[in-house]
């Protein structure tokens, strides 16, 4: 499924939907933007992610911690789930993206939404808890 799953992202086209979330805290940006990654012989099929990007506004070293709350159909599915708890070094003036073939994009990738109804839930809210900047 994973070889699959990269396949197709690998062989699909990208949309760029718009910005979803903001977060700002002590000079460091937050951004999600909703990205389409569809079956380039399909209208039906496709798959949506928020992707982050985070930046250091600043002109000193930054330390990034929080926790990606995500809500489908209203409903937090990770809310005290460890995994989801990421920290990130930035340089001054320093962003960095999320990726979607890039496998180490962990706390910048979010799954939104499947177009063909596979996986019914639907990412409703994004927020960042625990959200601390040093």
């Amino acid at each position: 499924m994973k070889t699959f799953a990269l396949l197709f992202l690998l062989l699909s086209s990208h949309n760029f939907i718009f910005s979803q979330h903001k977060f700002e805290k002590s000079g460091v940006i937050i951004i999600t933007n909703s990205i389409e990654v569809r079956d380039k012989n399909s209208t039906e099929f496709g798959w949506i992610f928020e992707i982050a990007q985070i930046e250091n506004s600043t002109k000193t070293k930054k330390k990034i911690s929080f926790h990606v709350d995500m809500y489908y159909d209203g409903i937090c599915s990770n809310c005290g789930n460890k995994e989801y708890q990421f920290s990130f070094n930035l340089e001054p003036g320093e962003i960095i993206k999320g990726n979607l073939t890039d496998r180490t994009s962990g706390g910048l990738k979010y799954f939104k939404e499947d177009k063909s109804r596979r996986i019914a839930a639907i990412l409703s809210d994004l927020q960042l808890t625990a959200f601390t900047v040093e």
